[in-house]
Order: C-alpha cells, then structure tokens, then sequence
C-alpha cells in the first residue's frame, strides 16, 4: 500500500475515533469520580476537588467518608479518623456546602464491612476492632483473636487478606450499619449515598460464630459443622448472600424514608457471576428489585478483552432499561488516559448510563493525565 494513503487513513481512523469519543462524554448524563479519602481532611484540598471536577465536566464525585470503620463526618457512632485526631474539620459538611449551586452531585462514599486493613491496631479507643472483635468475619467457625493476627499480619502481610471485615452474618453489625446510615441522613442533606464494599471478605468467608447460631437454627449445611436436621431451607451460600441483600433492602428503605431523592449506588465486582458465587454479592437482584438506583461495577481492568467480557455478561444477565442504570467504573492508575478514553467510548457504545474514574488521586498525582483524559469527557 502506498505509504501516503496508508497515513492518511490512520490519520482520518484516529480522527474518527476521537470524534466518536468526544461525542460520548457529552451524551453521557452521569459522569463521576471516585475521591478517596486522604484528600478531604482540609478545606484548601477540598477547594481543588470542585474546582478540578467543575473543569473537568465530571458532576458526580463519590467522597470517601468512612475508610476502615472510621469516619470524615461529626458522628456519634462512628470514632473520626486518625487524620483528623483533635480536629473539628468536619469533611462532608465543607464539601456539601462547596458544592451547594454547581452542577456537581456529592455522595457520601461508604465502605460497608471492610474495617481495618493495617498489621498496627486502630488509635482510637472506640474503634470497633478493639470494642467488639465478635463482630468479625472470618474462615473458621471461631471468633478471631485480634491480637494474634495482627501479630502475624506485621510477619506476613498477605496472611489476613485484604484485612478484617465485619460479618454481614451477625445480627448486632446489621443494626449498627443501619444506624450509621440513619445518623447521616439524619445531620447531611445528600445528593447520593454510595456502598462500597458492600460483600464478603473472599470465598470461604461468612464463618462468625453468631452468625454461624442463626443459619444452625434451621440448616446444617456447613462442611465440617456437626449435622442437625433440616427441611426446606436456604443452602448457606443464599444464607450469605441473603444476609447482605436483606441489609441492602432495608438500608434503601431508610434512606428513602429520610430523603426520597438521594440516590443510592453501590461499588461492585463487575462480573455478575463471580460476584454472586465468590462476594455473596447479587446486585443484579438488587437493580431488577429497585434496592439501589445504580450500580459501579468496579471494571477496572486494562484489558479490553476482560473489559468488554464483563460487558458482554452484563447484557446478557440484564435488560436494556437496567443497563442504563450502571455506571461503569473504570480505573486510571493503571493505564494510559487514551486506554481509558477507549473504554469510556465501549460504555457509551453499550448504551449504560455513564461511567466513573477512579481516581482523583491519579490526576492530583499526575496533572497531565488529566489534561490528556478530559478530551474524551468534555
């Protein structure tokens, strides 16, 4: 092929493809970000998260307010994080009121059951891994030893996981959780509400030894638990999962109740499948019934092929009317913002509702990133 009309093809290809991109960010309703918690702790960093979203045409930020069982709210529940030790700066109010008028939804970010991911024990006193290490999730049917593990933890990272999490088994963690999202409705008027973490640890999870009393009362499933006898009940794998989309039920009905127009999101594994047989995590039920409005799915891969195979199971398990309730997540940090803008055309192309960055803490680290990605958003 003359080389000439070879460039002049790959010139109008390239061409056409930032045109077509470029068009997607504009018909998209809902373009969001992702804004982790480190970088709410002072007003001047708050000031540039509006600023850079505004700029940037994104007018959805999901705001990190509860990282690992702490808070970056006033609560009485909650014990505040150790970034705001003897601080009053209260995070959520600043950012509510900086972005009151703009064009930019804020939604309280929640990490649900993951509570603590460090080999050193939480400073605050009133931190619930020190108060009540029985609401613990774990692989055996025994209550964990803190101590111990966090002892192991600082010789083996990887020896816990990701960390600890709470068990969406035990009846007492299901009732504070319920009374954290009553507490923030009650003293913030929010635009969004957003679960994350909103699963269990990994397969083989869901061993709390309460939780583990309540399925014995009619089921003997468990391997290695002594049989007792049964009738037609839920195998433990829907015990699991029922226990998490009964929380998610009524958490919905709760905010709803409160604020009938705050919109509820949940952050989720973005393969269907394995997210129900692995996470306990059926969010596809959760769209179909209405318990949140949205769904992320956490697609954050920087293949296309697994990219679009996700996409591909979520058409296939959901119909047209749902598709155009999730937001497909898409990460930053590891690939380059042309990788993305491609990814942001697939979702577009697939007809979901819009898509969201994670995350800020890319562009803040790296401005030209964000100069090179806001192409295909604006």
């Amino acid at each position: 092929m003359n080389f000439s009309i070879f460039f002049k093809r790959a010139t109008l290809f390239a061409l056409l493809f930032f045109l077509q991109t470029k068009l997607i960010g504009q018909i998209f309703n809902i373009r969001a970000l992702w804004i982790v918690r480190d970088y709410v702790t002072n007003e001047k960093e708050i000031d540039k998260i509006i600023s850079f979203a505004s700029e940037n045409n994104y007018n959805n930020i999901f705001v990190q307010i509860r990282g690992r069982g702490d808070s970056y709210y006033n609560s009485k529940l909650v014990p505040k994080t150790h970034l705001l030790k003897n601080s009053k700066f209260d995070p959520l109010e600043y950012i509510l009121k900086k972005a009151k008028g703009s064009k930019i939804n804020i939604h309280a970010w929640m990490n649900v059951y993951y509570l603590w991911s460090s080999s050193e024990k939480p400073i605050q006193n009133d931190h619930l891994l020190i108060n009540h290490p029985d609401w613990i999730d774990n692989k055996v049917p025994d209550q964990m030893n803190i101590g111990l593990m966090l002892e192991k933890m600082k010789k083996d990272r990887k020896i816990n996981g990701e960390g600890f999490y709470l068990a969406p088994t035990h009846p007492e963690v299901d009732a504070h959780l319920q009374n954290v999202i009553t507490e923030l409705l009650q003293n913030y008027r929010l635009d969004g509400i957003h679960f994350d973490y909103i699963r269990y640890h990994d397969a083989g999870y869901g061993m709390n030894p309460t939780g583990l009393k309540f399925f014995l009362n009619y089921s003997n499933n468990i391997p290695g638990l002594p049989s007792v006898e049964i009738q037609d009940k839920p195998s433990f794998e829907e015990y699991k999962r029922n226990a998490i989309t009964n929380f998610i039920d009524k958490a919905s009905k709760r905010i709803r109740a409160y604020q009938p127009n705050c919109i509820i999101s949940a952050a989720v594994k973005p393969n269907i499948v394995n997210a129900k047989t692995t996470f306990a995590q059926e969010w596809d039920i959760w769209l179909k019934k209405g318990y949140i409005d949205w769904a992320v799915p956490m697609n954050y891969t920087n293949e296309n092929g697994i990219f679009e195979r996700n996409i591909n199971i979520m058409k296939d398990n959901l119909s047209d009317q749902l598709l155009n309730k999730i937001i497909m997540g898409i990460a930053a940090y590891n690939q380059s913002a042309r990788s993305v803008g491609q990814k942001i055309y697939k979702t577009g192309k697939s007809n979901f509702g819009g898509f969201s960055i994670f995350s800020y803490t890319v562009f803040r680290k790296e401005p030209s990133y964000a100069k090179q990605l806001v192409k295909y958003i604006n």
